[in-house]
């Protein structure tokens, strides 16, 4: 079945609505395409994180906080992405259409091979000289776990050089914050050279496409969100053995 691509009219309308109301907005859409597939009733019952009634009081509105494991799964399930339901999303003069490819109707979209026709709605971003910026910001564990923190996408286009003076001051701020944290690292052999490191990714991106290759931007919704699901789950489990080591110390003082 054809994917459903929201035109640029589409899109401004979705920039003028609350997180809620995108839900909606988004969700009738396919349901016109796609039938009661895509029903409240139905997308609740495949979210299966909240009620058909707590899908209507979001999609209504009525209610301010969302949370991200939701948005997540309702993003999953529409096949779009997660930042359509953000504002900043739409502050992005670029986006001329966006295309929803559902899970339940593209089970072997990520393996059929098809890229030119997932290109079909964009350029080639080799001949591109402008891009958005995505900064990701994580918190890195001893034993090399992450957790996300923050993200946030340019509103505007990047040039290479804007790029290079992003990372050299991104470096450098790094440089500078580990130095106040530990003074020893003021030693020369242990201070990092921003301006070099900066110039060497921009130019890695650039003739290092097997080091950096381009996701596909379909194919990077499905990972993301394959992700997501695995993260959450390995969070539960360590919530569990974290409530369990409580459970054994406080019986051990007992």
């Amino acid at each position: 079945m054809k994917n459903i691509i929201l035109n640029k009219t589409n899109l401004s309308d979705l920039a003028e609505l609350p997180i809620g109301k995108r839900v909606r907005y988004i969700r009738e859409h396919l349901q016109k395409e796609y039938g009661n597939d895509f029903s409240g009733k139905s997308v609740a019952n495949r979210v299966q994180l909240l009620s058909q009634s707590t899908l209507t009081t979001i999609e209504k509105g009525n209610t301010k906080d969302v949370p991200s494991k939701v948005l997540h799964a309702i993003s999953k399930d529409f096949g779009a992405d997660l930042y359509m339901f953000f504002d900043d999303f739409y502050k992005k003069v670029s986006y001329t259409s966006v295309e929803l490819t559902p899970p339940l109707y593209n089970v072997n979209s990520s393996n059929d091979g098809d890229h030119d026709s997932q290109r079909a709605n964009g350029l080639n971003p080799l001949l591109e000289n402008e891009y958005s910026i995505k900064t990701t910001v994580s918190k890195v564990a001893s034993n090399e776990d992450e957790q996300m923190t923050f993200i946030f996408k340019s509103r505007v286009k990047y040039t290479d050089q804007h790029l290079f003076y992003l990372l050299s001051q991104i470096i450098n701020q790094i440089n500078t914050l580990d130095v106040s944290i530990e003074p020893e690292l003021t030693e020369s052999k242990h201070q990092l050279d921003s301006i070099k490191l900066a110039n060497d990714y921009v130019h890695y991106g650039k003739s290092s496409l097997h080091a950096f290759p381009w996701h596909s931007g379909k194919e990077k919704i499905i990972i993301d969100n394959q992700s997501y699901e695995k993260a959450v789950k390995y969070t539960e489990r360590l919530l569990q053995d974290l409530n369990q080591n409580k459970e054994k110390g406080s019986d051990d003082n007992e």
